[in-house]
Formats: C-alpha cells, structure tokens, sequence
C-alpha cells in the first residue's frame, strides 16, 4: 500500500497545464502560414487605423507637376494621371476596403450563422423554409443584386456594407446547418433532454458554444471574398464615391488605361495590396479552421 508521502510524490508529476503562452507559440509553431496571414491582417489593419499619419502624402491632393512618375524616393510607388502619390493612396485605401469588408463580413456572417443554425437545429419547416430561401438568393446573379441596390440607394460606404452582407448572408450557413445537425444529435445533447433540460438551455448551453468557433472560422475566410467584392464594385464604378481612395478605384478607369501606355505602377501595386490582403485572410482562415475543427481539413 502506498504511503502518504508516496501518494503526494505521485501527485506532483502530474504534469500541470501548459501556460497559454506556451500553447500559443507551439501553435504558431504548427501553423506557420496562419501566422503569416494574422501578421498581414493585423499590419492593413494598422494602416487602417493609422493611415492618415503615415501617409507620406495627402491621397486627395491633385498636382500639376509630378504626373505619371515613377518608384522613386520621393515616391516610392510612383504617381498617377492626376499627380497623387500611389502609396498614400494605398495606405489610405486600407482603411476603406477594411470597413467595408469586416463590416459587411460580421453583419452578413452573423445572420447567416444564426440562419444555419437555427436551421439545423429545429429542422422541420423552419429548415425547409430557410434552405429554399438560400437557394433562391443563390440562383439570383449576385452583381444585378448590387446594382439594383446602389442605384436605389444611391453610392456610399453604408449601401455597399448593406449589399455584400446581403450577398454574403447564406455562404456559410449550410456549413453551420451541417454542424448543427451533428451536435443536435450528440450523446450528451440526448443525456441532457433526458435530464430534464430545456430546449433553450440545450440551445444556448451545448449546442451553440460548439458551433460558434466554426462561425469565426466561416467569417475568416469571407474577409477575403468581401474585399474582393469591394474592389470590383469600385472597378465597375458603383462602389464608393469617385475621388475616394479606394483600391478598385485605382485598378479601374483612367488608371487602367495610362497602364496600358506602360505606367504599370499605377495599378500593380493597389492590386498587390488586394492580393496579399486576401492571401493573409484566406491563410488565417484556413489555420483557425484546422486548429478549432480538425475534421474540416482538406
């Protein structure tokens, strides 16, 4: 028989939890390019936030002089047909593009979720209801939505918000649909019911702490279709306001024609920035994915 000092030996090499730093650098560790994708999300998000006291030069501001230059010191990115500085316009861009994009991802996402949750968990009508309605928004083109919406309502960072949330409010919600079916059929969902418990205390206790991690996951990954959105809207002319910075603002118009003449600066790099944008989205996405749900890796 074990003694007491035995018993207490045997209890000290239990090993103890990880501290979180800890945990937090083996993820890193394993997940290296979602690593990559929260730096770049975090660093335009700074530009964002900071934009106006970082940029070298006022992004509005017309010059006669100085038209068309290209990477210099003085401007690094070069300028454009009408003498703005390029980077400026980048920098400032980032703060459009991102309110547009986390704002329209986070209204559109967040009812979505709660469409396909709800859905997988009540079935029924209300699922039936819910699904037929998503598969009629998805059959409707997606780019006659949103110019029926701006030309009612007219251009402007609210109205474009409001119609890639719209556009975006069934993407993921047979996913969570799916996930919640799964829980809602769990041994401990059923343990639960056979204890007496409500269905709104199963709903809000067991069922959703579940699913919400896959709700972050889902709207991660949508960042990069938002933005992506954004800048096409702004290069077809039905984004935001003309004269904003904006990065489909400066792939479109006058700009794509001087780059056709050879001033390749003037597009290339706001469509650098859309592109790494979405990479660091897409890349953070898919890392969170496989750490909260390793049963969704590919």
């Amino acid at each position: 028989m074990a003694t007491a000092a035995e018993s207490l030996r045997s209890f000290d090499t239990v090993p103890r939890e990880r501290p979180r730093l800890v945990r937090l650098a083996r993820l890193a560790r394993q997940h290296p390019t979602g690593v990559f994708g929260l730096v770049v999300i975090a660093g335009f998000v700074v530009l964002g936030i900071f934009g106006p006291a970082i940029a070298p030069y006022d992004p509005r501001e017309l010059r006669t002089g100085g038209v068309l230059e290209g990477p210099s010191r003085a401007h690094p990115f070069g300028t454009n047909a009408l003498g703005q500085d390029v980077l400026s316009r980048v920098i400032a861009g980032a703060r459009i593009s991102l309110i547009i994009s986390f704002s329209a991802v986070f209204i559109g996402g967040s009812i979505g979720s709660f469409l396909g949750i709800v859905s997988g968990y009540y079935g029924r009508w209300v699922d039936y209801l819910i699904q037929r309605s998503g598969e009629a928004w998805a059959a409707f083109p997606s780019i006659v939505f949103y110019f029926m919406l701006i030309t009612a309502f007219g251009q402007g960072v609210k109205t474009i918000i409001i119609a890639i949330a719209i556009g975006a409010l069934f993407g993921g919600s047979r996913v969570l649909r799916g996930a919640t079916m799964v829980e809602a059929r769990s041994t401990y969902v059923e343990a639960a019911r056979a204890l007496g418990a409500s269905e709104a205390r199963i709903f809000f206790r067991h069922v959703l702490p579940n699913v919400l991690p896959l709700t972050v996951v889902l709207m991660s990954t949508s960042l990069g279709g938002a933005i992506l959105a954004e800048s096409a809207l702004a290069f077809l002319g039905i984004g935001v306001e003309p004269g904003t910075p904006s990065w489909g603002i400066d792939m479109s118009g006058e700009n794509l024609t001087v780059a056709r003449l050879g001033y390749w600066h003037v597009v290339v790099f706001p469509g650098l920035a859309i592109s790494l944008v979405v990479l660091g989205a897409n890349l953070l996405g898919d890392a969170l994915r496989d750490i909260w749900d390793p049963r969704l890796r590919r």
